[in-house]
């Protein structure tokens, strides 16, 4: 159901990505794209060097069997999914991904999910 969910949103922001990029990438906004596109990857493989993709499967398997998740497991996810989404090319991914990120935003969510789960 998570997996799902994240794919879900993925592929949405993959094609709003894509519409964005062809638009601006007509003239001299390829260059800003290229640009912006080399930084955000490059500080997204840097981060995700330390994370563990099996944290997915992990918060999958638990939330099926209705098990508590730890807070800090969710943090963990939460940043993981932030660096994934610097990583997809385009530019609304590279913006959630960065807002994803701040700290304030990571506690709205830790504060949002542990009321659901």
């Amino acid at each position: 159901m998570f997996i799902e969910f994240l794919f879900l949103v993925s592929l949405g922001v993959a094609l709003a990505d894509m519409i964005i990029l062809i638009q601006i990438s007509s003239g001299p906004g390829i260059y800003f794209i290229i640009g912006s596109q080399l930084l955000t990857c490059g500080y997204g493989i840097f981060r995700i060097r330390k994370l563990d993709f099996n944290l997915f499967f992990f918060l999958d398997a638990e939330l099926k069997k209705g098990e508590k998740i730890v807070k800090e497991i969710w943090i963990e996810a939460w940043i993981l999914t932030a660096v994934c989404f610097l990583i997809i090319p385009g530019l609304v991914s590279d913006i959630i991904g960065g807002v994803c990120l701040t700290p304030a935003i990571r506690r709205f969510f830790l504060e949002y999910v542990s009321e659901i789960y």
